[in-house]
């Protein structure tokens, strides 16, 4: 997961989303999204139905379904993929990159997830 993390915080100068000079390019942390799911899709034997959808080019989301085992629903998951700006200038690391010191993680995004 921490390898993961690694990857998405590395798209999030790309994911800023201030119109119009930053539009987030959700696609970008999508992939990663969908390489480490990818053993876990029924394509490959798993149980997970994965799915890439986009309403607009380049910002994509991931919808993941699992058969449940009995007749009730269980409905949820939020999350987004684009961030508010940041002023690298005024972050101690940088923020564009997960920085792991000791037991701790540095990066924009690691309280998110």
């Amino acid at each position: 997961y921490v390898n993961l993390l690694g990857k998405l915080i590395g798209e999030t100068e790309k994911l800023q989303n201030n119109p119009p000079d930053l539009i987030p390019q959700e696609d970008l942390a999508v992939r990663h999204i969908l390489e480490y799911l990818k053993p876990q899709t029924k394509e490959e034997g798993g149980l997970l139905e994965v799915e890439h959808i986009s309403f607009t080019e380049g910002r994509g989301n991931v919808i993941i379904r699992l058969q449940g085992s009995g007749d009730k629903c269980l409905s949820f998951v939020g999350s987004h993929l684009d961030v508010v700006p940041a002023n690298g200038d005024v972050w101690d690391r940088n923020p564009f990159e997960m920085v792991k010191e000791g037991d701790q993680l540095f990066g924009r995004g690691t309280t998110d997830c």
